[in-house]
């Protein structure tokens, strides 16, 4: 008995909601002979696909799924069919951190859309895929361009339900990139066009950013509620990655409170998830964040065997947010193990990616610890500048805790 994870089962619903069950069972037929040429038997979807992708998500058998299934389904299907297809298959090769693929489906609806006038909405949809692919990858200008090409086609339709995920996207990168302001002015921006009764998904995802706004501030019971009136609704919906995104986050909250334990336990049932799954990006994040608790505890060791596993999933998955995180951590390793030079390196690779990547929030944290290397070497020129910079985020942006903070630490540099 096979179990079924989560991307077997949209995909064999991705599947049969566009092919027939004849043109189903002829594509299966080219799975098997492909995987299993010695099998007479052709296994239902389910089977055949949770065989395939028994050991977890394996990028290369997606991209030969990507490869046949398309081949397939555009001699199969009707013009119109075919695009929503690809954009749908796009969705959900992006939710398991193919991040590539996904952009070259939306591309090749772009291109094929663009030779008529007849799928201009589709279209849109296409630019919104690419925007997400581009904020993945930091490429934050091109994000913004790509959001707003898909803008003006919902304008032109007066579409409201696209115009709030314009506003949603625009606000998401806002917060990413830590401008708190700016990203909350997208957020409310998005529940003006967005019917609340009708896109429960929606309204649990601005609940997710307004959590993290709250987070930022320091209002952590406030952040908290946010987070779980979103886990409760995706767990309504059965979206076990958003759910697993939202756990994350939560997670954060009890690692600030210094509740390691339950912090732990979090990221334990996100791996989980992940793993059973295959969430790449989401394993990612996990394994992030528990090199950083473990290194709150001083569990060095077990805190670099965490942070080497991100670093090398992280360039897997091109997750350039994630490599200058590591480096922050990193660094704050080498200077507990008082290797000076190693974490003055660590730290300002992860300051330099983070400029490049105009991620103002860790900026602000690597600045941070910049700040207290800096200190403990008795530099105070250099410690000052470094958390005096950290200090005029986190004031700009109501952080009063850590603006306290650093207050004090550049009291005591200034005497």
């Amino acid at each position: 008995m096979f179990e079924q994870n989560k991307f077997v089962k949209d995909l064999n619903a991705l599947i049969s909601g566009y092919l027939s069950k004849e043109q189903c069972e002829s594509y299966l037929h080219t799975m098997t002979e492909t995987f299993y040429p010695n099998s007479t038997h052709v296994d239902s979807s389910t089977e055949l696909f949770t065989k395939i992708f028994n050991d977890n998500l394996v990028s290369e058998r997606i991209r030969f799924l990507t490869d046949t299934l398309v081949t397939f389904a555009s001699k199969e299907l009707s013009e119109e069919k075919y695009i929503e297809l690809l954009l749908e298959f796009s969705k959900l090769i992006l939710t398991q951190g193919e991040n590539n693929l996904s952009f070259e489906l939306a591309t090749n609806v772009i291109n094929y859309c663009n030779s008529t006038d007849k799928y201009e909405l589709y279209k849109a949809q296409g630019l919104l895929l690419i925007a997400e692919f581009y904020m993945r990858q930091a490429i934050w200008k091109d994000a913004v361009n790509t959001i707003k090409l898909g803008r003006d086609i919902y304008e032109s339709h007066n579409y409201k339900n696209g115009l709030a995920k314009c506003e949603f996207l625009m606000g998401s990168m806002y917060v990413e990139k830590g401008d708190l302001k700016a990203g909350k002015v997208r957020l409310d921006n998005c529940l003006n066009y967005l019917d609340h009764d009708t896109d429960p998904m929606m309204m649990a995802m601005i609940d997710v950013h307004l959590g993290i706004i709250s987070y930022v501030e320091g209002n952590f019971q406030k952040s908290l509620n946010y987070y779980e009136k979103a886990l409760h609704k995706f767990e309504n919906l059965g979206d076990s990655r958003r759910k697993a995104e939202v756990l994350q986050n939560i997670g954060m909250i009890h690692k600030q409170l210094r509740d390691y334990p339950r912090a732990l336990a979090i990221y334990n049932e996100c791996i989980k998830i992940a793993k059973d799954f295959g969430y790449k990006p989401i394993l990612n994040l996990s394994f992030i964040n528990q090199a950083e608790i473990y290194l709150e505890q001083n569990k060095i060791e077990e805190s670099f065997k965490f942070a080497h596993d991100a670093m090398t999933l992280s360039y897997q998955l091109n997750d350039k947010l994630s490599i200058a995180e590591i480096h922050k951590i990193l660094g704050v390793i080498s200077k507990r193990k008082e290797n000076y030079s190693a974490a003055e390196h660590y730290l300002l690779t992860s300051l330099r990616l983070n400029k490049d990547l105009n991620q103002d929030l860790n900026m602000a944290e690597t600045n941070y610890e910049l700040g207290m290397l800096y200190k403990d070497k008795g530099d105070k020129s250099q410690a000052h500048n470094h958390l005096l910079d950290a200090y005029k985020y986190y004031n700009k942006n109501n952080s009063k805790t850590l603006s306290t903070e650093i207050e004090s630490y550049l009291s005591g540099l200034a005497n």
